[in-house]
This record gives C-alpha cells, sequence and structure tokens, in this order.
C-alpha cells in the first residue's frame, strides 16, 4: 500500500473557478473538510465597518496701532470701530469637516465553501479527475475524486420503489377475491353469500398482511428509506464504474431521480479498493447472500414465461418491456460517497 501511494500519478488540474448548479451537497462533510484544510474554525458571518472624514481648518489674526477716532477695515473681520487710540488686534478661526460611514455584512454560503475547497484540493493535487480505469488505477479509498458521467439506475432499485408494500397488499388481497368470485354460492340463501364473504374479507385481509410485511422487509433489507444508489458509467471500454452512494436527505433539489435527467459532476471520496463484476445484491444485509447466477437463472425463466405467455398472438413481450435486472455491475467498479453533486 505504501509503494502505491509513493507511485501515485499526480491529479490533472481542472479549473474550479467556473460557477456550478448543485443538486446534491452534504454540507457538513464539506464544512468539516474546509476547517481540516485550514486548520481554524468555520467563520459563517462577518461584519466589515468602513469610516472616512475630511475637513479644513482656517484661521486670521491682525493687530495694529491708530491715533485718531473712525473706522477701520481689517480682512475677514470687515468694519470695526476704534477708540482715538489704542492698539487694534483681532483673531478668528473656523473648522468644517464632513465624515461618512458603512457596515457590509457577509455570509459565507455552502456554495463558496465548496468553491474553497475543490480549488484547494486542485492547487495541492489532491484532487483525481476519473476519466479512464488507468485514471482510477492510481486511487484507494480515502482519496477525493472528480468525474463528469449521466447516471443509470439500479433496475432494482427502482422496481422497489414501484412494487411498494401498498401495491403489494392490494395485488394479494385482489387475487384472493378473484378466487372467492369464481366459486361464489349459487345455493343457500343470503346466510351463505353473508358467510362466504365474510371468510373472503378475512382471507383476503390476512395474506394481504403478510405480503405487505414481506415486502417491507425487502425494502429495509435493501435500505430504500435512506440511500440511493446511481451508477456513473464513466468508461465503457474497458469498463469503468462509481457506483454514486447518495443520501435522500442531501439532495438540495428535493426528487431524487433528477440526477437522471442529465449530465452531471460528481465530487466525492471513494470509500473502496476498484472491484470485479461486484454483485448488486453487495450492499443489502440479507440479500447479498443471494447467489447472482441464481438471480440470472431466475430472471431468465422469467423472460421465458413472458415470451411464452400469449403465442397465439405473436407477440415478444421484450419488444415493451425491457427487463434487464442485472445481478452484477460488469467491469470494473469503485464506491464513491459523493460530497456534492453539479451541473
Amino acid at each position: 500500500m505504501t509503494a502505491r501511494k509513493e507511485l501515485r500519478k499526480p491529479a490533472a488540474e481542472k479549473p474550479t473557478g467556473v460557477p456550478v448548479a448543485t443538486i446534491y451537497q452534504n454540507s457538513d462533510q464539506v464544512a468539516g473538510v474546509l476547517q481540516q484544510l485550514f486548520g481554524q474554525p468555520l467563520i459563517v458571518e462577518e461584519t466589515r465597518d468602513h469610516t472616512s472624514t475630511a475637513g479644513d481648518d482656517a484661521s486670521v489674526s491682525s493687530s495694529g496701532c491708530v491715533t485718531g477716532g473712525g473706522e477701520a477695515k481689517v480682512p475677514f473681520l470687515g468694519a470695526l470701530s476704534v477708540k482715538a487710540t489704542g492698539d487694534l488686534a483681532a483673531a478668528g478661526s473656523w473648522t468644517s469637516s464632513t465624515g461618512t460611514a458603512a457596515r457590509q455584512q457577509y455570509v459565507y454560503s455552502q456554495a463558496y465553501y465548496l468553491h474553497l475547497v475543490r480549488r484547494h484540493l486542485a492547487e495541492v493535487g489532491q484532487l483525481h479527475q476519473l476519466t479512464s480505469t488507468e485514471d482510477a488505477a492510481w486511487v484507494s479509498p480515502g482519496a477525493f475524486v472528480e468525474y463528469t458521467t449521466s447516471f443509470d439506475p439500479v433496475e432494482l432499485t427502482l422496481a422497489l420503489e414501484v412494487i411498494s408494500p401498498e401495491l403489494v397488499d392490494a395485488i394479494a388481497q385482489w387475487s384472493v377475491r378473484k378466487e372467492y368470485k369464481d366459486s361464489f354460492p349459487e345455493t343457500g340463501g343470503i346466510d351463505a353469500v353473508r358467510a362466504h364473504a365474510e371468510k373472503m374479507r378475512v382471507d383476503a385481509e390476512g395474506k394481504g398482511a403478510f405480503a405487505r410485511a414481506v415486502a417491507s422487509a425487502v425494502h429495509a433489507d435493501a435500505r430504500q428509506g435512506s440511500t440511493r444508489e446511481y451508477y456513473g458509467r464513466i468508461a465503457r471500454d474497458p469498463a469503468l464504474t462509481a457506483i454514486t452512494i447518495c443520501e435522500r436527505e442531501h439532495f438540495i433539489t428535493g426528487d431524487p431521480d433528477r440526477l437522471l435527467d442529465g449530465t452531471f459532476t460528481v465530487f466525492g471520496k471513494v470509500i473502496s479498493e476498484i472491484e470485479e463484476d461486484v454483485p448488486t445484491f453487495a450492499r443489502n444485509k440479507l440479500l447479498r447472500n443471494f447467489s447472482a447466477d441464481a438471480f440470472d437463472q431466475l430472471v431468465g425463466q422469467l423472460r421465458s414465461s413472458l415470451a411464452d405467455a400469449d403465442p397465439m398472438l405473436g407477440l415478444n413481450p421484450e419488444e415493451f418491456l425491457d427487463l434487464k435486472l442485472d445481478s452484477r455491475v460488469r467491469g470494473k467498479s469503485l464506491r464513491v460517497l459523493p460530497l456534492a453533486i453539479f451541473s
């Protein structure tokens, strides 16, 4: 591990002064990294006062001697009445000043913190740009990376969002009611109908509750409530995928699937070594024990069943429904914990 760090390829420089539009940012992580980089507390607000003054002073004095009565004119003082005999003395002064004061209050936003962190890491060569498998070979867990990609969703994640516990409950109850409808009593009168309906209700609610519990357990195992995974395909040949693990609460847009609508840049930290053909269920607590080969076989049987669903019509369901559901992340991949995602 030490030799690998000594031979690490320096990161390519990339401008960090271009304004960005952020859709995801872990503000606590960014602020923490910033304080560690500069070794000082985080300034969240600052007030600056600016005061300027300007003024001018003027003064005058005069003295003289007269021998007769009358008036004398003295510069700046006008006409003065003086006695017949005596000294004349006069003095005057003026002071004029003006001043201005301004107060400016600065609030440091998370966008500014992100800019400082990216710029500083780029300047010291600690921000690695990922564009190929060769670039990924020089990074290890703990490294800061940036990559630009359009994301693919995890098919299992999408399936679980559509197949919610409520939907599973409704389907289970519907199937039970359909069975009871086909066996509706034709004799016995109103009492038989009531008994049949009550039995149908109890059976439907029981199977629905059980199906809902199973679906909820699968959702909990997939950690759907707090996190989402996205596949950032950085390179195709050879394949390199950044498995980007996002926490729902840090999406600024409020819509986690906004990440699927375009091309975005990810700034984050690598949290795993490079892996080859990693199973899709690797991060699940229980499903990770499910064989990827067995899952492929199950999906294959499902496709065959759909293909044979209605041979009279001559339709291929796969032409209307693309069932990928890949059991592995094909090629090389590494896991990244994003600090920010922006365009």
